[in-house]
């Protein structure tokens, strides 16, 4: 049985303890505590153009306040553009809960457009109530078709190809309008398919880029709501759109690369269109709207190729064609729009809503400049930015009209020096390229707006003189999540596992995880899932999963699909995938339909659940979850009991049973199901999930566990056998001593050498952790031979690969889980068994190899914890900081029997030989000895 059933009971009950509302009396006289911080809406900081009827709120509660907070009051106050003066809204009265987040807003309803105006303050244990928080706020966008008054229009004269063959040029589109009068408010409401790019009178209306994220285009189009109230200037304004065709056109060009082959079937969605709707409010309280119609103008622009895969084109001598003025609308080439007809048969359909994109944007994060440059013999120039990352060339040039700049993406190099540009799928006659042609007028700047491309070197020809430092830089470019987790040691060795992996997470959080930012750029469900344990350490993914979440859900098979309820393996599922079966090492694969990939619908919301007492998502999208448990179910019983799928993808060790991988991927979504189920309320359900489960448990023990002369395994006794039935709870109490030896004995046998594929490699991780085997961990990551993290560092990979060793993609994310264990296991910091929210913690650092030093940090809904430890000779030094409001047990690794000097309200509650054990609550405290 899994140790989390066990404890779910009594952890449900003290949740709704927990959130029970109460009189918390205020202490007289008892001074007041800081007041609480950081308040979001949405986890987001002051968003605006929001749609959520019931927006979520959460803060952090006063630091100085070792007891934390025992009760909270939320007021608020709204204001519509249209009133002068902002009206109460509601106030939650005080409400007896520990609770900082998830605090569903409980007012009257909301109203697009809407200002909420919100601050909250708190009482601790002692009934000293704070002061109020500083206030925060968030705005509505348009909530229903009816707020929207602006149409989707398109070019009328593009088309996909021109009759010769060559590539029609992107269409632009752009409005003129004057403002008259003070502005009070501006919102520009807008979004385009494939992508779009906005300006304001030719400058960028945010920071915002690669626009829109990706969804199911028939069931929803994300949009962007912009403040442009200080971009406004008085007279004639101009809004401007330019296209580039994303994943929604997915057009086959001679020359270029295109990913796929004979398993993937693509879809031309449409052509390139755009909707906006600019809403000016002036301090008079008269308010004039701008919307998409048949009076803009469009062009074909100056993007003359677009593709997500394989590059992008700009002719500069088209900028007439950019709208970037009322006289540049004016111009020749320009023409009226034509407004769209949306039915059941178009994309997006004529009831698919325009929804406000919840996600952090994907923004420039930094600029790079060549740690080299060098001349080739064909006079091109090759690049090195020094390490392998995601984002765009961007090019500074002064030369002839007509003379194109042309720039090819690689992350490695050939033996001989030369660029080598296989591992991005591209090759001489199908490139990656990015191609710049100049205007002649001065110095020119120009970076893609509608693509990116993972990349270290790039091949640059056409430069008229020897670049700078500044001729060709790299904007690195990710999803804005903030960092959640900080970790150094004493090897610069972790050290630089810790950076690999982390660029590589980066390089493929856009607005999807994607597997890799070059060949596939696919929105794998299975690599977010896999690399869950990283992603949640790395970054507060807690605004950005629940999209992914609802990317599933629109892409899951309906009725009257074939195989309803399935989650195909990308999500949203703008290929398909015949279900073809393949023969691998491993068996009879089908790349269609996996378990350990469309079981993220049901196991990311619990650990959503878990990380960030986040239900919502689990409620919403619990339906779907069913469906999809319902379809495995089917999907089991037409094949005779083994379900299709991948086992343990990516293995170095076929020896792992199929169906072993598979079962236990079943089982462990059947058993969160059961979980959720049971947070929920939905009892009934809990107990069927529940019964499943034992059921696909007993499967499991009947089929792979086995028993020869030294004991207990699983399947062919691989690391991913053993280790996939530890860590998913499938074996039994009495055999846990028995078949963890097995799996050291296994990860010992392959001379320490992680030889399972991304499937098993987080329950590698998590059943040594939990077994206490540190120390082996410690030897497969520092391994300096293939495969492993040690051998990609000592072989000069700057990101994961997409094999331990080294091989396929350079830039992969999905064998990232070293990550959570330099935060879980080096630096100590994990959540207790049992809890939510880490609002019980457990501090045990490892003492591995031959580290002398470790910190780490991790931003809990509760604040930050954080570890650093110090051994030098015989001493010992352990400094913690507990979040308030949090407790934690401190495992110091010192014997009992020793001498252990503490400073902070420390109480030691158990210990033995080699370890001494200490419960705090919120604070700072150190723990000295010697050893």
């Amino acid at each position: 049985m899994n140790r989390r059933r066990r404890l779910l009971t009594l952890l449900t009950a003290s949740l709704l303890a927990a959130s029970g509302s109460a009189a918390v009396a205020a202490v007289p006289g008892g001074g007041s505590p800081a007041k609480p911080t950081t308040l979001r809406t949405e986890n987001l900081v002051d968003p605006i153009g929001i749609d959520a009827a019931k927006p979520l709120l959460s803060w952090l509660p006063p630091q100085k306040s070792a007891t934390g907070q025992a009760a909270y009051e939320i007021r608020a106050t709204v204001q519509s553009p249209s009133q002068q003066r902002e009206r109460d809204l509601w106030d939650s009265g005080q409400v007896r809960s520990a609770s900082t987040s998830n605090i569903a807003y409980a007012g009257p309803a909301l109203h697009a457009r809407d200002r909420v105006r919100w601050e909250v303050r708190t009482w601790d244990a002692a009934g000293r109530v704070s002061p109020w928080s500083d206030p925060s706020t968030w705005e509505m966008g348009l909530l229903t078709p009816a707020d929207w008054s602006a149409r989707w229009i398109e070019n009328p004269s593009y088309d996909y190809t021109q009759p010769d063959g060559k590539e029609t040029p992107l269409p632009v589109f752009g409005k003129a309008f004057a403002v008259h009068g003070a502005v009070k408010q501006a919102r520009l409401y807008t979004t385009g398919l494939g992508m779009y790019a906005a300006t304001l009178n030719g400058r960028p209306v945010g920071e915002a880029v690669l626009e829109p994220g990706q969804t199911t285009y028939t069931a929803e189009v994300d949009y962007r709501t912009y403040d442009l109230t200080r971009a406004l200037r008085a007279g004639t304004n101009t809004i401007g759109l330019q296209t580039g065709s994303g994943t929604y056109q997915r057009v086959k060009t001679p020359g270029r690369y295109f990913f796929g082959g004979t398993l993937e079937q693509y879809t031309v969605y449409g052509e390139p269109k755009v909707i906006a709707q600019l809403e000016i409010t002036y301090q008079d309280g008269h308010r004039e709207v701008v919307s998409s119609d048949g009076t803009w103008r469009t062009a074909l622009g100056p993007t003359t190729f677009s593709s997500w895969w394989s590059g992008e084109e700009y002719d500069a001598r088209r900028d007439g064609n950019a709208p970037t003025s009322a006289a540049a609308l004016a111009g020749a080439g320009w023409q009226q729009a034509n407004p769209v007809t949306l039915t059941q048969s178009t994309t997006p359909r004529d009831t698919t809503p325009l929804r406000a994109n919840p996600r952090p944007p994907i923004t420039v994060a930094q600029t790079v400049r060549p740690t080299s440059v060098r001349k080739l013999a064909d006079g091109s120039y090759l690049f090195d930015f020094g390490a392998n990352r995601s984002g765009w060339p961007s090019v500074s040039v002064t030369g002839h009209a007509g003379d194109t700049v042309t720039m090819i993406p690689a992350e490695k190099l050939a033996a001989d020096g030369s660029l080598d540009i296989a591992s991005t799928g591209a090759s001489a006659g199908n490139q990656i390229a990015y191609r710049y042609t100049l205007s002649g007028h001065g110095r020119e700047t120009w970076h893609p707006q509608f693509t990116y491309s993972g990349f270290r070197y790039l091949q640059v020809s056409g430069l008229r003189a020897a670049p700078t430092s500044d001729t060709v830089t790299v904007d690195v470019i990710h999803a804005a999540n903030p960092s959640a987790s900080e970790f150094t040691s004493s090897s610069d060795l972790l050290n630089q596992i810790h950076a690999i992996t982390e660029r590589a997470i980066q390089s493929n959080m856009t607005s999807v995880m994607t597997d890799c930012p070059d060949r596939e750029k696919g929105p794998y469900t299975g690599d977010n899932l896999q690399n869950l344990d990283a992603l949640l350490t790395d970054y507060d993914m807690s605004a950005f999963e629940p999209q992914l979440v609802r990317n599933m859900a629109t892409a899951q098979r309906q009725p009257g699909d074939a195989s309803p309820g399935l989650i195909a393996n990308i999500a949203p599922e703008f290929h398909r995938v015949a279900p073809t079966t393949l023969p691998r090492p491993q068996g009879t694969i089908e790349f269609l339909d996996e378990v350990n990939w469309g079981g993220a619908v049901i196991r990311i919301p619990w650990q959503l659940y878990l990380t960030y007492g986040d239900t919502r998502t689990m409620a919403t999208y619990y339906d779907n979850m069913v469906a999809w448990l319902d379809y495995e179910a089917r999907n089991k019983a037409a094949n005779n009991g083994d379900i299709p799928g991948l086992g343990d993808w990516s293995a170095t060790d076929n020896t792992t049973p199929m169906q072993l991988a598979i079962t236990a991927g079943y089982y462990t979504a059947a058993s969160d199901l059961a979980s959720i189920a049971q947070v929920l309320g939905k009892t009934a359900d809990h107990a069927t999930y529940s019964a499943l489960a034992a059921q696909l448990a007993a499967e499991f023990t009947t089929r792979f566990r086995h028993v020869d002369a030294a004991g207990v395994y699983y399947g062919s006794d691989s690391e991913a056998s053993d280790a996939m039935a530890l860590d998913a709870g499938l074996v039994a109490p009495a055999d846990r001593a028995a078949v963890l030896d097995r799996l050291v004995a296994s990860v010992r046998k392959a001379g320490n050498h992680i030889t399972t594929g991304s499937v098993a490699l987080g329950p590698l991780f998590r059943a040594l952790e939990n077994g206490n085997r540190d120390d082996v961990i410690y030897d497969l990551v520092v391994n300096p031979t293939s495969p492993g993290y040690g051998y990609l560092v000592a072989s000069g990979h700057t990101t994961l690969s997409e094999s331990l060793d080294g091989s396929g993609s350079q830039n992969h994310h999905f064998l990232g889980a070293v990550d959570a264990w330099f935060i879980r296991g080096v630096a100590g910091i994990r959540q207790a068994e049992g809890s939510v929210g880490y609002r019980s913690l457990t501090i045990a650092p490892a003492l591995v190899g031959d580290l002398n030093h470790a910190a780490g940090s991790y931003r809990t809904p509760y604040g930050t914890v954080s570890t650093d430890w110090t051994k030098s000779g015989h001493d010992f030094r352990l400094h913690v900081t507990v979040p308030p409001g949090t407790t934690a047990t401190v495992h110091v690794p010192v014997a009992a029997n020793r001498q252990i000097q503490v400073a902070g309200a420390a109480r030691m509650t158990g210990g033995n030989g080699t370890e001494t054990v200490y419960t705090v609550g919120g604070g700072d405290y150190t723990f000295s000895a010697t050893i």
